[in-house]
């Protein structure tokens, strides 16, 4: 009976050492054929000892967000490990477990991490990601068209519009592609993705979101940022960008029928497969400068990977996480135009051969731009979703009535109310009562400045 009950004791322990580790994983590109792959050779590493179930996310970024609010809200232990657009993570802080408590000091090397790739991952001195790979905006163009028209890349927004527009007039010249080409292409839908298109061509214009805690949406470098996109909506691009995703997109530039493209790094690799009808004929170039000798940079993008304070089995998650975001994973990932996290990778032969472009990703990444969801916190989705839903509107009456300077400099007049609104409710600012202005400028309006007996009267009643 002793030796039975030490039997089943031995079994309990290694019973509790195994486990179903849960992941959720969008479907976007090459992510989950990549992930896969990944696991698998996790757990011939492990022994066996591990399953890994992969919960497959809806492809849309905003319905992934949602979902994750309903999981973690709930409290909820269906899921270990959660991949999270970088912008999410100060928005989730508080359902994210520690990551510092399981790996040793040095053993990621957080150091080899671009700045504000590594800026992201932190809550004060508490590790809650481990980034799984970098993104940074950049522009695709036809590079076969280009030199059909003799037309270099161009440095500036102003020199993209112009090569478009006329290598645009030139193809619609064509009978089969009449009214069926286009100069750019761009993801305008009310999502997140135009939050990135805002932040990067307003940063181009040496503007920005938000400027020391205070929102600066109002500003003239965004003006002319707006100007631009409803500029390119008027003349270069299709109405249809109004509700474009990266792959609605990418299916019109793969499809020959577009000059440049906004997209992310993930879409060279699927731009260039055989199958398609631009393969061996597009071009990389840096998110370009608002204006000449001006800066270019792109938005950061790029996903992480949390771990769930509500996990049962945090130490196993954490291990497969190390090594789903290791140089080596990373370096794997290449093949597919994911970019690595680590800057000593650039130097990697194998990372160069695969994306050829990478030292331009290299100085974006440098340089790139953040979202700002540190200066909007727990606030940050409701503060995106005003910033996408007006421009999307914006651009969408412009597309309707012309372009309208006026007009968009009230739209983006009301859009800079709200956000300072959310920054002031982000960091517990509360406005002032000015109840001496409010009873001057009622006396002005009775025409009572000096009569304060009715002033006064007037109080008391109201």
């Amino acid at each position: 009976m002793k030796f039975l009950f030490s039997v089943l004791a031995i079994f309990c322990f290694f019973s509790s050492d195994c486990a179903t580790l849960k992941i959720a994983c969008r479907s976007k590109g090459m992510e989950l054929e990549m992930l896969r792959n990944a696991i698998d050779v996790w757990i011939e590493k492990t022994g066996h000892q591990h399953k890994v179930e992969i919960i497959i996310l809806p492809h849309s970024s905003n319905e992934c967000f949602a979902l994750y609010k309903q999981w973690l809200s709930a409290e909820s232990f269906d899921v270990d490990i959660l991949l999270m657009d970088v912008a999410w993570i100060s928005i989730f802080i508080r359902y994210l477990a520690d990551l510092g408590e399981y790996y040793k000091l040095g053993e990621i090397g957080v150091g080899d991490y671009f700045d504000a790739i590594r800026q992201n991952i932190y809550s004060g001195e508490k590790m809650v990601a481990l980034p799984l790979f970098a993104d940074c905006g950049i522009i695709y163009y036809r590079a076969d068209l280009l030199k059909k028209y003799g037309k270099t890349v161009p440095s500036t927004w102003q020199g993209l519009y112009e090569i478009a527009e006329y290598i645009q007039t030139e193809e619609r010249k064509i009978h089969e592609r009449k009214g069926m080409f286009f100069g750019y292409v761009f993801q305008a839908k009310a999502f997140e993705m135009l939050t990135c298109n805002v932040a990067e061509v307003i940063n181009s214009f040496g503007g920005s979101i938000v400027k020391n805690r205070v929102a600066v949406m109002d500003s003239e470098e965004s003006l002319k940022a707006i100007l631009f996109l409803a500029r390119c909506l008027e003349r270069i691009s299709c109405r249809s960008v109004l509700n474009y995703t990266e792959e609605d997109a990418r299916g019109m530039f793969q499809s020959g029928n577009a000059v440049f493209m906004r997209s992310w790094p993930y879409a060279w690799s699927l731009l260039n497969d055989p199958s398609t009808m631009v393969a061996g004929k597009v071009g990389v170039m840096a998110v370009p400068s608002g204006v000449s000798g001006g800066k270019s940079s792109g938005v950061l993008g790029g996903w992480s990977i949390t771990l769930s304070k509500y996990s049962k089995h945090k130490s196993i998650a954490a291990d497969l996480m190390k090594f789903l975001a290791g140089k080596e994973q990373q370096r794997q990932r290449s093949k597919y135009s994911y970019m690595p996290t680590f800057r000593s990778l650039y130097q990697d032969p194998y990372v160069q051969s695969n994306i050829p472009f990478s030292d331009i990703l290299y100085h974006s990444l440098q340089n790139a731009v953040s979202r700002p969801s540190a200066d909007f916190a727990q606030n940050y989705a409701k503060a995106s979703a005003e910033i996408y839903n007006a421009v999307n509107s914006i651009l969408a009456d412009c597309a309707e009535t012309g372009v309208q300077t006026s007009s968009i400099k009230r739209s983006l007049t009301r859009l800079n109310r709200k956000l300072n609104a959310f920054l002031k409710k982000t960091h517990g600012i509360k406005e002032p009562r000015d109840e001496d202005g409010v009873w001057l400028r009622l006396k002005k309006f009775l025409g009572l400045e000096k009569d304060e007996t009715t002033v006064d009267e007037i109080k008391t009643t109201n």
